[in-house]
């Protein structure tokens, strides 16, 4: 098993260069450059989405479909280290990022460049995903743990000045953690790097059994997700497409893609929002048709795994 610092490392690495605005030419991808301090100009309402950038530790913000346009704001801050997974809560609006390189969960409200709360987990965790469940609990999948260096799951009570910590539930099968969702029954599901699937609940952040999903691998896992009726969505970045099952059946139906990596779906308008690391590209799709709407390029900078989408709403 690598150590924490290698294993950001890595995730660092597949995260891509600078994603960092300068300015918009009048065709065709925008042109990033290195000095980035924060601002926000993103309309109060509609549809946003927020994209990580680990490399060059920051978040860009896109409004309205893709179609090769300059984020209307760019979270870049010193407390921002390695941003890997994103989670827009529907309800409050609120951005969680999971501060892989800082150890911790940082949330951020809508319209704000600088976060109001953070979630730290006292076992030094690297988190790599998260999630809230519907009764608040705050959940991170950590891709490895310090000293103990395994994958584990960390919650919280969510609350001011970082809410209660209720636990770290250590993985069974030893492997690095991947992505996390939970659905609107409570149901979490999680994948680890050996590309495995794995289900438990989380009442009131503790944790129970972890179950292996029978029958379902990935060649590589990537990010995780749920439609409008929950059926479960899964990147396969090594088999390059989206698996959507309904479980318990093991088949899913699939949708293929391009280096994808991770992703979110905005139930509202069924379109689904997928980064290409490789490409430095994010992908704006029709769900579960797969029709193509639109791209941003970025031609100097980097594509992180992370993104998420705010399904717009006025800020309250």
């Amino acid at each position: 098993m690598p150590s924490m610092a290698a294993a950001i490392a890595l995730l660092a690495a597949c995260s891509g260069g600078t994603a960092v605005i300068a300015h918009r030419p009048s065709s065709g991808p925008y042109v990033l450059n290195t000095i980035r301090p924060s601002r926000y100009a993103c309309p109060a309402t509609g549809p946003l989405k927020y994209v990580s950038d680990g490399r060059d530790h920051a978040i860009d913000v896109f409004a309205g479909k893709f179609a090769e346009q300059a984020p209307c704001a760019q979270l870049a801050l010193s407390s921002l280290q390695n941003p890997q997974g994103l989670f827009v809560q529907p309800r409050t609006h609120d951005l969680y990022v999971a501060n892989t390189g800082a150890g911790d969960v940082i949330v951020f409200h809508r319209g704000d460049t600088t976060p109001y709360n953070t979630y730290s987990d006292p076992s030094n965790q690297a988190p790599q995903d998260v999630t809230v469940a519907s009764d608040g609990t705050v959940i991170a999948s950590n891709v490895v743990s310090a000293g103990v260096e395994r994958g584990s799951i960390s919650t919280w009570i969510g609350g001011p000045n970082g809410g209660i910590f209720v636990g770290n539930f250590p993985m069974p099968d030893q492997a690095m953690g991947g992505s996390i969702t939970v659905q609107a029954n409570g149901t979490v599901y999680y994948n680890d790097l050996d590309g495995t699937l794995w289900s438990l609940s989380c009442p009131g952040g503790a944790c129970g059994p972890q179950t292996q999903v029978a029958g379902v691998s990935f060649v590589f896992s990537g990010g995780l997700g749920s439609d409008m009726t929950d059926d479960l969505l899964a990147i396969d970045q090594g088999a390059s497409r989206l698996d959507t099952f309904e479980l318990p059946d093991p088949t899913p139906s699939t949708i293929p893609l391009t280096h994808p990596a991770g992703m979110a779906i905005n139930r509202l308008d069924h379109h689904l929002f997928v980064t290409d690391p490789a490409d430095n590209t994010v992908a704006e799709y029709t769900y579960p048709g797969g029709a193509l709407i639109g791209t941003i390029h970025f031609t100097l900078g980097g594509v992180g795994y992370g993104i998420a989408v705010d399904p717009g709403h006025a800020l309250k």
